[in-house]
């Protein structure tokens, strides 16, 4: 019998490290066509593939979300200690764009801006930048005079975007676990409700209904995971299953929520060397919060359209170093901090 779901998560090896650095390159790829060849320029090969229902970066989105999923509610349920899940998360996210805030607005903007550095640095636009895309919840895509002449105009930052979803499902987690509604037939109901609200296109509701599918899809396998079965007939199914509609042109959301979530889990367990591959750090984040910029800031020194895989190759160097400096001198030694922080409070309170 197959082994389950359950049983590789209790195993000491995975790819996960690497399935989250191949993500976030793929958000790389996906965003060099706009922003080298503008938004009129072509289309991605898989977008056209699939008529248009998904590009490769909402594909790496739905693949950090379905890993995301698994391990915040793992996380949740090892502890269920809410100041420790709140501060683990507000470690994992904030320290890293506070700094790559700074930075964008300090050093990238000034360094690009067409206005003179004075009445850059007394824009309230400057700062704004930084305050309202570390709050999540209203961001700010442009900066004073900063990329104004690219083909994709004026945004900065367009991958921050994802950070407000990602802190809400957080949020989700730890409401459903505090009021103990983090339960398996629950997860299974509320996926397929946002299956449906998906399909209703509810405006106000934004992207939350299809983002759900993915994060909830993640949530729903690991509550289910002691019967949730590991196979590989069950992963080839599933790719019939995703080629199927994105050839059809419709339900591949949906499909991605499902059949993508089991596949993503298959990949993450499956026996290879790329289990080690997260030993030197996890890069990922750092990836994805410092690509965009980079990659407007390469369009720009080039001074035009450039081809999608030009501006891809030129930046992904300075990408990967940055995504290095980011874990190792602030996201490792935020989530360090905070780990010896909780080891002193509970010393602490066992003494008491």
């Amino acid at each position: 019998m197959r082994p389950t779901l359950q049983e590789y998560l209790e195993g000491p090896t995975n790819n996960l490290d690497f399935l989250r650095f191949a993500a976030a390159t793929g958000v790389i790829f996906s965003h060099a066509f706009p922003l080298g060849e503008g938004p009129k320029g072509r289309s991605e090969p898989l977008t056209d593939f699939t008529h248009g229902q998904v590009t490769l970066g909402i594909v790496c989105v739905a693949l950090f979300l379905v890993i995301s999923g698994v391990l915040i509610t793992r996380s949740w349920e090892r502890s269920r200690d809410a100041q420790k899940f709140i501060r683990a998360r507000v470690l994992r996210i904030f320290p890293g764009l506070a700094v790559s805030l700074v930075l964008t607005s300090f050093v990238l903007g000034a360094a690009f801006t067409t206005h003179p550095l004075h009445a850059y640095f007394t824009s309230p636009s400057t700062y704004t930048f930084i305050l309202r895309n570390l709050t999540l919840v209203e961001p700010q895509w442009m900066l004073p005079g900063v990329f104004e002449s690219n083909v994709y105009v004026g945004a900065v930052n367009g991958s921050l975007w994802t950070l407000k979803y990602e802190v809400g499902f957080y949020l989700l987690v730890l409401g459903l676990g505090l009021t103990k509604l983090l339960r398996k037939e629950l997860a299974l109901a509320g996926w397929c409700l946002t299956a449906g609200l998906s399909l209703l296109h509810i405006g106000r509701l934004g992207l939350w209904p299809e983002l759900g599918l993915y994060f909830g899809g993640g949530l729903a396998f690991y509550l289910w995971r002691d019967r949730v079965r590991m196979s590989p007939w069950i992963a080839l199914a599933c790719v019939g299953m995703l080629v199927a509609t994105a050839m059809t042109g419709t339900g591949l959301r949906l499909a991605l929520g499902s059949c993508g979530a089991y596949l993503v889990l298959y990949l993450a367990f499956l026996p290879s060397r790329l289990a080690h591959f997260g030993r030197h750090g996890d890069f990922s984040y750092g990836i994805y919060i410092y690509a965009f910029p980079v990659q407007q800031a390469v369009t720009a020194l080039v001074g035009g359209p450039m081809v999608w895989w030009w501006n891809a190759a030129l930046a992904f160097p300075l990408i990967l170093v940055l995504g290095v400096l980011s874990w190792h001198f602030v996201e490792r030694v935020a989530l360090g901090a905070g780990r010896r922080f909780g080891a002193v409070q509970h010393q602490a309170s066992v003494q008491a």
